[in-house]
């Protein structure tokens, strides 16, 4: 494995370098998922190759590009696209693909908090929910301020089961459901999934817990709910643990770990998250992802560094183009403004089981997860390298002379109390500096969703997942090891499942919960194998083909 620990690609000069390496003859395609299944997806048009599909994007990307670019950077950097969409070394999210060139006033983002209020009329609400899932956005929602959100959680379900079936919604888009551990109605929210078995939901649901109940939780002592009932923290574990058992709903969100590393307050804090729980979300906020395939940067039993890194540069300036796209195409001021006060960006990854397969290394292994933590933090480390490049070029995001950037207590500060073989103290605090004296484009730069779809796209693993067939033999300590290495070069939260047996009991996911909450992470999804017996209904055919084809990615497309 390579072991350098410093890095001077200059974007400018190595422009014609790759160019060079992109501009001869392109090698025959790799195999992409079949153009049937692609359609099926609701990726591409009609008969529309995945060559169709990625020009199509990249000459959206060139519009935006000419508003900051000579023409002959922009051909370069269109060239070096295609070239990394065409070997596997990046894939976008679905919805990118899905909307770009396609649809004139559509966004790319994958997700949002709707900023609605959801006290209004039903119908309303119904409208501007259905506006976002007919565009490819899975929705966040946060119930607090409910009195009795149940009745509207299940009108909620209704509006998305219902979109899966209206012909204008080309992909299933999830959704997700927030509400404190401190709510009067918290009960009968975990237990929403337990009192149906064979009810359709189209929902994901999240307790969030603050520090404080979390320490309550560790030190075995109570909850003082917001209506002055008093309940024992080990009795409402008791209770999501037995629904987790049943249904592997709920998740439960660290929220203010999250906040904490919300770089711009002042925009909103965090109100609910994307449908898998990767990334906080303020009211009005999207998000937009991009994933680079990791396993495609294993050179000689090596990680091809220097190649992963032009990769990033790239990733991040496709997607900063992405946001600008997003900008004019929102239907509420609220979205457009919050956008371009953060700039957030979401660069994810899949093939981390195909890396490590070509690594030799075991996912349970401490080795493992060292280079883990060494890979991230250079994938964190040269994101953020190539936003302030774009800073200085392109100006930074709306905010940032309000943001923890410009104070002692940015998210970079407390990356260089973590340094790697790769990325050392003194790198993260030499950025600091450079961050404050020019910017940064983007607040947060790095997450990491499940990629479901577009993994199968290209045939890699998803995300951070091990292999379908290998991961009731990881342990629950282990996956949450691996989680938490990689959590440490983070800016929002992982999608990660702690994948349990069958005959595992209450007690041990309870005991998992707690092992959680000693842990660095941001939140925790557990499921336990053969808790559902029911799966989202658009994706029934294409599961039962494309299981066939590539069966180590399917699992959380069937839980999610």
């Amino acid at each position: 494995m390579a072991t350098k620990t410093h890095f001077t690609f200059n974007y400018n000069t190595n422009m014609k370098k790759i160019n060079h390496d992109t501009s001869e003859a392109l090698p025959e395609m790799k195999r992409f998922l079949d153009q049937k299944e692609i359609h099926n997806f609701g990726i591409s048009k009609k008969n529309e190759s995945i060559r169709d599909v990625f020009n199509r994007v990249l000459s959206v990307i060139t519009e935006i590009e000419r508003q900051f670019s000579d023409r002959e950077t922009i051909s370069q950097f269109r060239k070096q696209m295609l070239y990394l969409l065409e070997n596997q070394k990046l894939i976008p999210s679905t919805t990118i693909l899905m909307n770009a060139g396609r649809f004139k006033n559509a966004p790319l983002s994958a997700c949002a908090v709707p900023p609605i209020n959801l006290h209004k009329d039903l119908s309303e609400i119904k409208k501007s929910v259905d506006n976002f899932h007919f565009s490819g956005m899975g929705t966040g929602f946060h119930f607090d301020n409910m009195e009795d959100p149940i009745p509207l959680i299940e009108y909620l379900n209704q509006i998305g089961i219902d979109g899966q079936n209206n012909e204008k919604q080309l992909r299933p888009v999830g959704n997700m459901g927030t509400l404190s551990i401190d709510h009067p109605k918290i009960i009968g929210f975990i237990k929403l999934k337990t009192e149906d078995e064979n009810k359709q939901w189209v929902f994901n649901f999240s307790v969030n817990i603050p520090n404080a109940i979390l320490g309550e939780i560790s030190k075995k002592g109570f909850i003082i709910l917001k209506n002055g009932q008093r309940i024992d923290t080990e009795k409402i574990l008791d209770v999501i643990a037995e629904s987790i058992y049943k249904t592997g709903d709920p998740g439960l969100v660290f929220i203010d770990r999250l906040n904490n590393d919300n770089q711009v307050p002042s925009a909103g804090e965090y109100e609910s998250l994307a449908p898998c729980g990767e990334v906080g979300l303020s009211s009005g906020e999207t998000c937009q992802f991009s994933y680079i395939n990791l396993g495609e940067f294993v050179k000689s039993n090596e990680i091809d560094y220097e190649k992963l890194e032009k990769t990033i540069f790239l990733a991040v300036r496709f997607l900063d183009d992405i946001v600008e796209y997003n900008i004019s195409r929102y239907s509420n001021e609220v979205s457009k403004n919050i956008t371009k006060d953060k700039r957030k960006i979401g660069l994810g990854v899949c093939g981390f089981a195909d890396l490590l397969k070509k690594l030799k290394l075991d996912y349970n292994s401490e080795q493992a997860r060292s280079v883990a933590e060494d890979l991230f933090s250079f994938i964190n480390y040269i994101s953020k390298k190539a936003s302030v490049k774009l800073a200085k070029d392109r100006g930074s995001f709306g905010k940032f002379n309000e943001s923890k950037y410009v104070s002692e207590e940015n998210i970079i500060n407390d990356y260089s109390k973590k340094p790697t073989k790769l990325v050392t103290n003194e790198q993260w605090l030499e950025l600091e500096k450079e961050i404050k004296i020019n910017g940064i484009r983007n607040c947060a730069t790095i997450t990491l969703p499940p990629t479901g779809r577009s993994s199968l796209l290209i045939g890699a693993s998803q995300s951070i997942e091990p292999y379908f067939e290998e991961m009731l033999d990881i342990s629950p300590e282990n996956q949450l090891l691996m989680t938490a290495s990689i959590q440490k070069f983070v800016d929002e939260s992982i999608s990660k499942t702690i994948n349990i047996h069958e005959n595992a009991t209450v007690r041990q996911i309870k005991e998992i919960i707690k092992t959680s909450i000693k842990l660095p992470l941001k939140g925790i999804t557990i499921y336990r194998d053969n808790s559902r017996n029911y799966q989202p209904t658009k994706l029934n055919k294409n599961i039962i083909k494309i299981w066939k084809i590539k069966k180590n990615t399917i699992f959380s497309i069937v839980k999610k």
